[in-house]
């Protein structure tokens, strides 16, 4: 069964390539050429909410710096991450179906890699599994107000264990992937008129921030305002690209960002 997803999604993947043209999400031209995810229906559930979506042109003038896994550890993976139901069940399978393999990348999994989570009445449901880790000691700036804990799909050099098994099956590299862990530091919220909007929280602006918590996606390292940084839809370039993919699915095309 797995093999012939594997084939199957290669033939979708030179099927998307020939199929996309340029695009545009605000005034952010892009040419998105694959689309992930053995996560069909979480993939159409996106795809809609990005039909007519907002594109917060400002927040992504804000400088960042790219990902670097060996300063950072994998700090934005130190609390797991948030599932739909599918990508539960299909992470549970892929478990079960293919532990060895991820055993041999590196991966030493516990029996349940999907949990359930509640975080300040703000998001509960499935999630990956967590376990202990010095990441005080690993990363370079850990905010203070994190768990010393991560996803226990991180390898010991701070890689995606489930990133890793696709891109060794050929298949695209964020396919296994959770949607919100791929799209970070990128956040989709409600905008003008119902419509959803793609932004980039700040210090200002992040939602997470409480008098005993201060924020989420405004302290991960990738997330992070940097004054020798690059612009944000410069450093999330590909992270962008795919989003507008996922937004060409649903027929919004080059209207995606419109207003």
């Amino acid at each position: 069964m797995h093999e012939a997803y594997v084939e199957r999604k290669k033939e979708v993947n030179k099927e998307n390539a020939v199929k996309s043209k340029i695009l545009r999400i605000g005034n952010l031209v892009v040419e998105p050429e694959t689309l992930p995810s053995a996560f069909p229906k979480t993939a159409a559930n996106l795809a809609g909410m990005l039909d007519g979506a907002e594109f917060d042109g400002p927040a992504f003038e804000r400088k960042i710096k790219p990902c670097d896994l060996a300063r950072c550890c994998g700090t934005c993976c130190h609390d797991g991450a948030y599932l739909s139901g599918e990508e539960a069940s299909v992470i549970r399978d892929l478990v079960k179906e293919r532990r060895d393999d991820l055993q041999e990348i590196g991966l030493e999994l516990p029996e349940k890699v999907v949990v359930f989570g509640s975080w300040r009445g703000v998001a509960s449901g499935p999630k990956t599994a967590t376990r202990p880790a010095p990441m005080r000691k690993m990363a370079e700036d850990y905010p203070e107000h994190f768990e010393e804990t991560n996803c226990v799909f991180l390898l010991d050099d701070a890689r995606c264990g489930l990133q890793v098994l696709a891109e060794r099956d050929g298949l695209p590299k964020w396919d296994f992937k959770p949607f919100t862990c791929w799209m970070h530091p990128i956040s989709l919220t409600a905008g003008e008129n119902g419509r959803t909007k793609i932004t980039l929280y700040s210090e200002e602006t992040d939602p997470q921030r409480y008098p005993d918590y201060d924020g989420f996606v405004c302290r991960t390292h990738c997330g992070r305002s940097e004054d020798d940084g690059l612009a944000a839809k410069e450093v999330l370039k590909e992270e962008l690209e795919t989003l507008a993919l996922l937004a060409k699915s649903s027929g919004s095309g080059e209207n995606q960002g419109r207003g």
